[in-house]
């Protein structure tokens, strides 16, 4: 099998030739910068100190294609261009304004809101905030003819990047946490017009790039952030009730405009939603944290691995990729493929984004881990 045979392959539940592998897929299967640049020296490829950002919050990189030959990846990501990051520039102290008015603060290596657009809560104040342009066609200038280039001149599996909120985490991005779960409870009528134009948002932004190159792209990726360490920020008769339908939409749009498989990043314990992700169309759950509350990745393909694809949890990127030994990982990759491999449904990468306090020997041994494994049915 060729990767993209492959990928499609293990998400339509059949066991392909061997476990697909995936770095930068997305912005939430990616290197982040330190770990990048470091494991660029290790493997002593070419410096890239300047590389392209993915999403600038998370300080995730695009790798280049060396480093993604070395470990055969089967994926190849696609993006809308200028819809992360600094609307009008970086002020002084390296502080930016988003498209939306979110002001994100530079915090270690990453970046934190420290002002949302959002403060009062009233519906005069909604219609009149300043919105990101989800209609600017710039966005795709280009694009429909790089997909098309490499689906004919590669066998990659392609994947259409995230590049707008979803409507849960999106609400709660531009209120702040606190005030749109307290909104939800007790603010419904507003609560349900900003998620409203949140799903108009992502629709219109998907329906674009859709348009341009969806017969082109095996996998389309959506994040919306609903769980917690340990559950999920909503209950789930709240997430029923207020949310189900707005994921259904807009997956519904998505199946709608392209024949590829619907992947939903959404972080922390979302065991209780599974059934309902399904539900809504969800073909790919990622990234599967597997520290979280019930997300033990042998619970999870027993009871919904013939109805889900799982990408990602090959190994916990919180308490097991920082600290363990090579022999450990090498072991628990091997254990995680065992579980997961069988009957199909799973794409390998870790349980989130590699972060920079993972040293290049344990991210090269990760890897080269999931390629001696990869073919389960001869283990």
């Amino acid at each position: 099998m060729n990767s993209r045979e492959r990928v499609k392959c293990t998400l339509n539940h059949k066991e392909p030739d061997k476990v697909p592998l995936d770095l930068n897929g997305t912005m939430c299967t990616a290197l982040t910068r330190t770990a990048y640049i470091k494991l660029r020296s290790y493997l002593n490829l070419d410096a890239d100190d300047t590389p392209g950002i993915s999403n600038i919050f998370m300080d995730s990189v695009r790798a280049k294609e060396d480093l993604l030959r070395i470990y055969d990846i089967d994926t190849r990501c696609i993006y809308l261009s200028g819809n992360l990051g600094p609307d009008t520039g970086f002020m002084k102290d390296g502080s930016f304004a988003d498209g939306f008015g979110i002001v994100w603060k530079p915090a270690s290596y990453y970046y934190d809101a420290v002002s949302r657009p959002l403060k009062e809560g009233t519906l005069e104040e909604l219609k009149k905030a300043k919105w990101e342009d989800y209609t600017d066609k710039a966005q795709v200038k280009g694009l429909r003819e790089k997909a098309k280039s490499v689906y004919e001149n590669t066998d990659f599996c392609i994947v259409a990047d995230m590049h707008s909120f979803g409507p849960f985490e999106g609400g709660c991005m531009l209120r702040g946490y606190d005030n749109f779960l307290i909104d939800l409870a007790t603010n419904e009528k507003y609560a349900l017009y900003l998620l409203d134009k949140l799903t108009e948002t992502a629709a219109a932004k998907w329906a674009m790039l859709l348009d341009e190159a969806g017969e082109y792209i095996e996998v389309v990726a959506q994040g919306d952030d609903v769980g917690m360490q340990n559950s999920t920020y909503i209950s789930p008769s709240m997430y029923r009730k207020l949310i189900k339908s707005y994921h259904k939409k807009l997956f519904d749009l998505i199946h709608s405009k392209t024949k590829a498989k619907v992947f939903l990043h959404a972080c922390g314990s979302v065991y209780d939603l599974i059934p309902d992700f399904i539900e809504t169309g969800v073909d790919v759950l990622n990234p599967i944290q597997r520290s979280a509350a019930k997300m033990d990745i042998i619970k999870l393909k027993k009871e919904f691995g013939k109805e889900i694809s799982f990408w990602g949890g090959g190994i916990d990127v919180q308490k097991q990729l920082p600290f363990y030994s090579l022999k450990q990982i090498e072991d628990e990759v091997k254990r995680t493929i065992e579980i997961m491999a069988p009957g199909g449904g799973f794409v390998f990468f870790p349980s989130h984004n590699i972060q920079a306090d993972v040293s290049p020997d344990r991210i090269d041994c990760l890897f080269n881990s999931a390629l001696k494994y990869r073919n389960y049915s001869r283990l």
